[in-house]
Order: C-alpha cells, then sequence, then structure tokens
C-alpha cells in the first residue's frame, strides 16, 4: 500500500514538473514581441506587406501566421493568410471594437475578436537591425612598470 502512495506522489510530482515547464516557454507572441520592444521598427507605408506575422492568442494558446496586410493612413485594412501552398485567402475577424487597427513601432493594436481572441500583426521587414556594439580594449598581457 505503501508503495502505491509512493508510485502515486511521485507520478505527480512528475506531471506537476512537466507542466510547470510547459508553462514556462515564451510563446511566437512574445518573443516577437521583445524584439519589436528591444530593437524598434521602421515606419510601415502605406501598401501591401507580405510575410507579416499575425498572431492570434487565447488565454492559454499563442498561435501565429505567416500572412499579409494592407495597410492605409497607417491603418490595417484587410489581411490574407497564407496556406502551406503558397496561396492566400482573405481572412475577416469580428472584433469587439469599431475603432481602426492602427500600428506603432510595427506591431498593430491589439484587437479582441467576439470570440475573445487578442489579434495583433507584427511587421517584421521593418525591424530596425541590431546596434552594432563597440570594441572592448583587450587587458594588458605586458608588464607597464
Amino acid at each position: 500500500m505503501k508503495k502505491n502512495y509512493f508510485a502515486l506522489l511521485f507520478l505527480l510530482t512528475i506531471g506537476l514538473f512537466a507542466n510547470v515547464n510547459a508553462q514556462s516557454g515564451e510563446s511566437c507572441y512574445e518573443k516577437y514581441k521583445k524584439v519589436f520592444e528591444n530593437r524598434g521598427a521602421e515606419h510601415v507605408e502605406d501598401g501591401v506587406h507580405d510575410n507579416i506575422i499575425l498572431t492570434i492568442r487565447e488565454t492559454t494558446n499563442s498561435e501565429c501566421y505567416i500572412a499579409r496586410a494592407v495597410v492605409k493612413n497607417n491603418t490595417i485594412v484587410e489581411i490574407d493568410l497564407y496556406f502551406e501552398d503558397g496561396t492566400f485567402e482573405k481572412k475577416e475577424f469580428e472584433f469587439t471594437d469599431k475603432t481602426s487597427w492602427s500600428i506603432y513601432n510595427g506591431v498593430s493594436k491589439t484587437k479582441i475578436t467576439d470570440k475573445d481572441e487578442y489579434i495583433n500583426v507584427m511587421f517584421v521587414d521593418k525591424i530596425k537591425p541590431k546596434r552594432k556594439k563597440l570594441k572592448k580594449a583587450p587587458l594588458p598581457d605586458f608588464d607597464l612598470n
């Protein structure tokens, strides 16, 4: 009987540890967001932008998709999702608010759908390059006296 309790406790501990590790990983949205926060982005011009990232987040799940967006006056007016074969299809969302889908620092305003999904569009081709780092002097390896 004691062996059964020990085995059950052991399995519960392993399950809890695995669940904590799985939750501690960053989602694709969080990873992209960090890049935009650290490096910034260039202004997004009007027109069609390919190879953007569309993020759809729910309370426990986050997915990122390759898409294209049509931008007019710093506002997203259309989204097309790509399929694996390279074709695409227009995606319509029902948002809870009717405000414009504006863009700041290469990332769209977060919009919430009627299904409680949080949607963002990220213009990865507008990410600024890494800043150059200063070259540090080596420590002296000769006698200065």
